[in-house]
């Protein structure tokens, strides 16, 4: 049976949102710093093992290893960098706290896929359009849909059901909001605030659906909605004329090809990115 008060937003803060790992905030803490060193960094990772046998392999992938065998913490975090490193913080901490029950689940599965994929699309999109913010991008497209996990974890059963009854993004947000009173992307910015995530971020969250109603970061928000929609079309092998006909896609300069080609740079890399934190 449905319970409204179980099913709060308050109360799925409250009870379904793992904190974010200790190392994770700590080592985020320092690449806040724009002169931390990579000694700095490479200490602070050695604390947590697990963490830092993904950066080194992720320093020996395909993606990075290029001049031989990488063996230490801080050979690998100057192989990868510093935007990297950063990136696998966000990644690890959000595998780590809603773990393998969920995240290897049919369901789970599809979003954190779909996250990391959009989370790399939309610094792919910064990167080509120019702007600033990749890394920040990169946080919003990865998060955009943690409210899908936090009610996936709620209520596996009851979710599935809830999403079976939707057609698109669109129609799940209305279903959302008909059943709980309200959606993933609120629920997903009261979770960035719950971590204590900058308000940047938990409002790109909150607008990846409708960029055009945010009141702040609306290039950003755009950004986060594109790359939503193109690994969408992407992931169901569909044509990209949603993208085609976006007016911001247009003002940021991008064409067909170019969307092409940032689908073909991440693919590899998503690949491997999935490998390293399953």
């Amino acid at each position: 049976m449905f319970d409204p008060e179980y099913f709060s937003i308050e109360n799925l803060i409250k009870t379904g949102l793992p904190p974010l790992p200790a190392s994770v905030v700590r080592v985020s803490a320092l690449l806040s710093d724009m002169n931390v060193s990579q000694t700095a960094i490479a200490n602070a990772l050695s604390l947590d093992p697990i963490l830092s046998s993904r950066i080194l392999r992720l320093a020996n992938s395909p993606i990075y290893a290029l001049h031989g065998t990488v063996t230490n913490l801080a050979s690998a975090v100057a192989t990868v960098g510093n935007m990297a490193i950063s990136e696998a913080m966000m990644i690890s901490g959000i595998s780590d706290s809603f773990g393998r029950k969920i995240l290897r689940s049919a369901a789970g599965k599809e979003i954190w896929f779909h996250s990391l994929a959009t989370a790399m699309a939309a610094s792919e999109i910064c990167r080509l359009a120019q702007m600033r913010g990749a890394d920040e991008a990169f946080s919003c497209g990865l998060l955009h849909d943690i409210g899908k996990l936090i009610l996936l974890r709620a209520d596996y059963p009851f979710y599935i059901e809830i999403m079976a009854r939707a057609t698109d993004e669109v129609a799940l947000a209305a279903v959302e909001r008909e059943v709980f009173g309200f959606d993933h992307a609120e629920l997903g910015t009261a979770a960035a605030i719950g971590w204590k995530l900058p308000a940047a971020v938990s409002h790109m969250i909150r607008f990846h659906h409708e960029p055009s109603n945010a009141t702040a970061g609306i290039a950003m928000a755009h950004i986060i909605n594109i790359a939503d929609t193109l690994v969408t079309l992407k992931m169901a092998d569909a044509e990209m004329d949603e993208l085609l006909i976006s007016k911001w896609a247009l003002a940021f300069r991008i064409e067909v090809s170019q969307f092409e080609m940032i689908w073909d740079t991440i693919s590899p890399r998503l690949d491997e990115v999935v490998q390293t934190f399953s």
